[in-house]
């Protein structure tokens, strides 16, 4: 290494510790200016009221200001209420983010409406070990956390699992959904095949759609609202209309969504094209209330893309060999996938109001399709996988006196993929032949909390699968996962944890049967019936410190840190097996498999902070990751060191919100599959949230990658192009309430 890249190396890694610095100060400082007498007395009065409150007493509270800030365009103050918000997919039940015992991320509506989103990977891409690779088009980008991608990680919507597996789709993200329909996303960094069965070694990321009572006013029994935007740098319009309302018993919502978008403007100035297309999606959510007790709710969602663009999304360009002229030609094509989920979920509460019961019904079905090519040999493709699955949950809970109070979580999961690829040519096979698989589950833990505030949470799962179908064997495996976890809280600002557990996936239904060429240099892609399960041992720790009044009574600071180590075992990984000689190109051309490696081992941390008082709000998360082959030494797939910051004022008399985001990169220069390895990058946004107090009207502006700066992520596992991502965008989007 040259002492030129040492030196920027250096320089940039500075900058990352820099401004991570500026940031986590606050809030690790001392407690030297606590309030004096009188006022720290009744201070910690009220936060012992707060105390007493329930989960759903202090849930409902801070809705009802989380709501009553929506409505007058003022910043969402992260203060001890609004601090306390509940997450549930990290532990399959409400908790205070502060005392999860695991690494977990919350994105919000407004986060999502101050980026103006056009797709999730403008948020997803702030959070530490999680990013959405893979280029600037969305068909392209891949779902990455810890160096995990595709199915390695459940993606929820509404509690429904969304499968991908349809050739190199299974590389691409089933996130089809447009971000005006989203609620809340929660991030689970790291392993929960535990509470989650298959699929979970990188983690879970569940996405909640939005319902009428997120949006009704308070004493409000319907509602309506309008939006319309436009970003500049892929000449994307957007627009949406919701309605919403409650009649006695029942809720409901309907909403529509549409966007169009046009070429890229990459870092720089460059053009990415073509890149031509529309999306269009509905939601309709409709809700009743048996009785107090028990609530049943039905939702149905459609997305639908089309677009013109090479035929792999990850290139700037695509070409094929003419058979006829013997010669390259571009090679573009018109795609499309369409996306149907359908769910049902029936609850129940106790005596007390809080939930203990959860029955999931949903089918989802993914339809891809891309075009012929006439002048080529190529022929065009249509590939469907739907998924019909179930999820029952219930809770038991009981105090046993000196044994400790438990809360019982006990469930059964069932879902089957079915795969099916027709070629436009009206012959069956293609990519991957028809296959299916089923994998169900049972599990069971039990969350005990001891005296001296110790938490002790042991869980077990065992989970089997069958895949079966065209052009394989039936391959059939079962696993007993176990996982504890220990949280201390010595007092109610500091939570510490431990946690130990073993992960397992299933090889999928592309992976087992794959079995194609792709031109123009003729790749082989193998088939391989003797895959075996992903397995890993995971250990994990970290604390978080949550506490009010650290320099005023208006303060409020959050501190959460984890580190982790994974050892694991047959990895499955897309591998070259082999050459075949290829009497066209008269040369030796690559064979893939998927394969598995032996021994892999995955280490890092993951630090976030926040720090807010009065109109203030200051954020900062870091994160480390590296990935090795425990047999060879080799560096393989990982995340670079990240660093994402901001800093945003209101100014509550005019409802204008001002934010900043840092986001800073690290040189990906480790790993050993160079082509993988990317320079470093920092990137700067600004954004403005304006409404009235009182007013109906809603206004957003920014400017992201305020620099224009030419930047690449680090390098996919199935991204073979270098392509930059999106240059300078400028944003605008307005709203109206009825």
């Amino acid at each position: 290494m040259s002492s030129t890249h040492v030196c920027a190396h250096t320089f940039h890694r500075a900058h990352l510790l820099s401004a991570a610095a500026i940031f986590l100060i606050p809030s690790f400082a001392a407690h030297a200016n606590e309030l004096p007498g009188k006022e720290r007395e009744n201070a910690a009065s009220t936060r012992q009221a707060a105390i007493k409150k329930t989960p759903e007493q202090s849930s409902r509270n801070t809705s009802k200001q989380l709501g009553a800030h929506v409505r007058t365009g003022a910043a969402i103050p992260i203060s001890s209420n609004a601090a306390e918000r509940l997450v549930v997919t990290a532990m399959r039940t409400p908790q205070r983010i502060q005392d999860v015992p695991a690494s977990v991320s919350l994105i919000t509506r407004q986060d999502i409406e101050r980026r103006m989103s056009s797709t999730l990977a403008d948020v997803i891409n702030r959070l530490p070990d999680a990013d959405m690779a893979g280029g600037a088009r969305t068909e392209g980008q891949i779902p990455e956390i810890r160096g995990f991608n595709g199915r390695d990680i459940i993606l929820l919507v509404d509690g429904a699992r969304r499968n991908a597996d349809n050739g190199f789709a299974g590389f691409q993200t089933p996130l089809y959904i447009d971000p005006a329909f989203v609620q809340s996303v929660e991030v689970v960094m790291g392993a929960a095949s535990t509470l989650y069965g298959s699929g979970s070694m990188g983690g879970v990321m569940s996405i909640k759609t939005l319902e009428a009572k997120d949006l009704l006013a308070p004493g409000r029994k319907w509602g309506a609202e309008l939006d319309g935007g436009y970003q500049s740098a892929n000449e994307n319009a957007k627009g949406a209309a919701k309605v919403y309302g409650k009649w006695g018993k029942f809720d409901g919502l309907l909403a529509y969504a549409g966007q169009s978008f046009g070429p890229i403007s990459l870092g720089g100035g460059q053009k990415l094209s073509p890149n031509n297309g529309t999306s269009n999606s509905a939601l309709l959510k409709l809700g009743y209330d048996i009785t107090d007790w028990i609530r049943v709710d039905f939702g149905q969602s459609f997305y639908y893309i089309e677009n013109y663009r090479p035929a792999n999304a990850q290139a700037q360009k695509f070409t094929v060999y003419n058979l006829s002229t013997k010669t390259y030609i571009p090679y573009y094509r018109q795609t499309g996938t369409r996306q149907d989920d359908s769910n049902i979920h029936l609850t129940t509460k106790d005596s007390h109001g809080k939930e203990d019961g959860r029955l999931t019904l949903y089918r989802s079905k993914m339809t891809s399709w891309y075009g012929p090519f006439i002048k080529t040999s190529i022929v065009g493709e249509t590939q469907t996988l739907e998924t019909y699955g179930a999820d029952i949950q219930k809770i038991f809970r009981e105090n046993f006196g000196y044994l400790g109070s438990h809360m019982f979580v006990v469930g059964a999961n069932y879902y089957r993929d079915i795969n099916h690829t027709l070629q436009k040519n009206g012959q069956g096979g293609g990519t991957i032949p028809d296959g299916q698989q089923q994998v169900y589950g049972f599990y069971g833990s039990d969350e005990i909390k001891l005296p001296y505030g110790i938490v002790l949470t042991p869980s077990l799962r065992y989970d089997r699968y069958n895949t079966f179908g065209s052009g394989s064997s039936t391959s059939t495996s079962g696993a007993i996962l176990p996982k504890i976890t220990l949280a201390w809280h010595p007092n109610r600002n500091w939570m510490v944890y431990l946690s130990w557990g073993k992960n397992y996936r299933a090889p999928t239904i592309q992976e087992t049967n794959m079995n194609y060429t792709i031109t123009p240099n003729s790749y082989y892609f193998l088939p391989n019936n003797n895959l075996i399960p992903e397995s890993a041992r995971t250990y994990e720790g970290g604390f978080s410190y949550n506490k009010s009044g650290l320099f005023s009574r208006k303060d409020h600071a959050l501190v959460r840190a984890t580190g982790f180590y994974e050892d694991a075992t047959n990895l499955i990984q897309l591998s070259v097996v082999g050459h075949h000689w290829s009497p066209l190109y008269k040369r030796n051309e690559i064979n893939y498999q998927y394969t598995n490696i032996q021994h892999a081992t995955r280490y890092g941390i993951e630090l976030r902070a926040t720090y807010n008082i009065e109109n203030i709000n200051l954020g900062v998360s870091y994160s480390h990751l590296r990935v090795r082959d425990a047999n060879t030494g080799a560096n393989l797939l990982a995340q670079p060191d990240k660093v994402a910051a901001d800093a945003s004022y209101t100014f509550p008399k005019i409802g204008l919100t001002a934010t900043y985001n840092l986001t800073a990169v690290e040189a990906q220069d480790y790993d050993s599959t160079i082509a993988r390895r990317r320079p470093g990058y920092m990137l700067h946004d600004i954004l403005f949230d304006w409404q009235m107090p009182g007013k109906p009207w809603r206004v957003n502006f920014a400017v992201t990658n305020l620099t224009n700066k030419t930047y690449y992520m680090y390098k996919s596992i199935a991204s073979n192009n270098d392509v930059p991502e999106i240059g300078r965008s400028v944003r605008f989007n307005i709203s109206y309430k009825f």
